[in-house]
C-alpha cells in the first residue's frame, strides 16, 4: 500500500475529495473553511491550494466525483434491460433494497451523500440539482418504458395518464426512507425488519404506479436480500 508521501498528483487529488465530503456534508459549503478541509484530507492548506485553487473548485470536484459514483451499479444493468413488468418489478425492489440495506454507518459512502443531498435542500440546492439529473436522465425514461410495456401486457391498470410522476413519486419515497433511517437511532421505527420493510415499500410504489397485484406478486423476487449480490437478470430469469 502506498504511503500518504508516495501517493501521485491524481492519487492526492482523489484523496482529498474523499476526506472533504463528510466536512462539506456536516457544515455546508459557506460553513467550511479551508483549515478544516485541510485537516480532514491530512494535507497542508498549501498543498490543497495546489490541488485546488479555490474552495469552490474543490466543492466542484467534489460534486463531480458524487455524480459519477451515484448509480448503483445493479440499477446501471436494470437500465439496459427489456423494458417490461418483470424488469419494473425489479428495479423497484432493487432499489429500496440499496437503499434499506446499503447504509451501514454515519460514515459511509450513503449516509454522507444523504447528508450532502439534505444539507443542498436546505441552501441553494445546486448538488441537489446535479444529482438529480442522473434519475432524472434514466430512472424516469425506464419507469415510463416499463409502465407502457406492463399496460401493453395487461399488467397495469388502464388510465396511465402520468408516468413520468409515478417514477419520481417511487425514486423520492425510497430517498425518504433512506433519510428516515440515517441516524444511528432511526427517525421511524417502522415495526419490521428490514427484509420487510424492503417488500412493503417495494409493493406499495409498485401498486400506486398501477401494476396489477398479479404481476407483482408474479415477478416480485424472492429473499432479495439474500440474493442482492446477484446480477439482476439471474433474478429475472429465475421468475
Amino acid at each position: 500500500m502506498k504511503t500518504a508521501a508516495k501517493l501521485s498528483s491524481d492519487e492526492r487529488r482523489a484523496a482529498i475529495i474523499h476526506a472533504v465530503r463528510r466536512v462539506f456534508a456536516d457544515k455546508g459549503f459557506h460553513g467550511t473553511t479551508t483549515r478544516e478541509l485541510a485537516l480532514a484530507a491530512g494535507v497542508s492548506e498549501a498543498l490543497l491550494y495546489k490541488h485546488f485553487p479555490t474552495k469552490e473548485a474543490l466543492f466542484l470536484a467534489m460534486q463531480q466525483t458524487c455524480y459519477g459514483a451515484q448509480y448503483h451499479g445493479k440499477l446501471e444493468e436494470l437500465m439496459n434491460m427489456e423494458s417490461s413488468s418483470a424488469t419494473l418489478v425489479l428495479m423497484v425492489h432493487y432499489l429500496i433494497s440499496h437503499v434499506v440495506h446499503g447504509s451501514v454507518s454515519r460514515d459511509d459512502d450513503m449516509a454522507i451523500y444523504s447528508r450532502l443531498m439534505l444539507r443542498s435542500f436546505a441552501e441553494d440546492g445546486d448538488f441537489a440539482r446535479l444529482m438529480l439529473a442522473r434519475p432524472a436522465a434514466n430512472w424516469i425514461p425506464k419507469c415510463v418504458a416499463c409502465l407502457q410495456a406492463a399496460a401493453e401486457a395487461g399488467d397495469a391498470t388502464d388510465g396511465l395518464d402520468y408516468p413520468r410522476l409515478s417514477g419520481w413519486f417511487a425514486y423520492q419515497l425510497a430517498t425518504m426512507i433512506r433519510t428516515y433511517l440515517q441516524p444511528e437511532t432511526p427517525v421511524v421505527d417502522y415495526g419490521v425488519d428490514h427484509d420487510e420493510l424492503v417488500e412493503q415499500a417495494a409493493c406499495f410504489i409498485l401498486r400506486g404506479m398501477g401494476l396489477k397485484e398479479e404481476a407483482i406478486q408474479r415477478y416480485r423476487p424472492q429473499g432479495l436480500a439474500n440474493e442482492y449480490q446477484q446480477a439482476p437478470r439471474q433474478l429475472l430469469h429465475t421468475h
